[in-house]
């Protein structure tokens, strides 16, 4: 077995160049697409997940408030087209599973409803 060494030089984002002063704005692309220099930092922190994190935050947000999951389920089917061409591939199967969680939690809470015999 022969093993090669890759170098990799290290990188470092547009926005932690202390040395760039006032071009680091232009270093960032804010001249090109100021929605994604924005976004950069946020990018950075999350490992590049934020609009997974923002979506997550949204779908919590809607369920803890109505208390339903069908609801934060809809809201992911309306955004499935646009996740599709917006989102890595990375939240769409993220998606499936938390509405395969989802509906299989919802499917045994109404099987558990219609076996209980209430007495009133």
């Amino acid at each position: 077995m022969v093993y090669q060494i890759i170098t990799v030089n290290q990188t470092q984002p547009c926005f932690l160049n202390a040395t760039a002063g006032a071009d680091m704005w232009r270093n960032c692309g804010i001249t090109t697409d100021y929605l994604q220099t924005v976004l950069l930092p946020w990018e950075w922190i999350t490992g590049g997940n934020f609009s997974l994190v923002l979506a997550s935050i949204f779908i919590g947000i809607t369920y803890i408030k109505y208390h339903k999951v069908i609801y934060p389920i809809l809201i992911g089917v309306l955004f499935l087209p646009i996740s599709y061409f917006v989102f890595p591939d990375k939240f769409i199967s993220f998606a499936a599973i938390f509405v395969v969680a989802a509906v299989a939690f919802s499917v045994i809470a109404i099987i558990q409803r219609q076996t209980k015999e209430y007495s009133g």
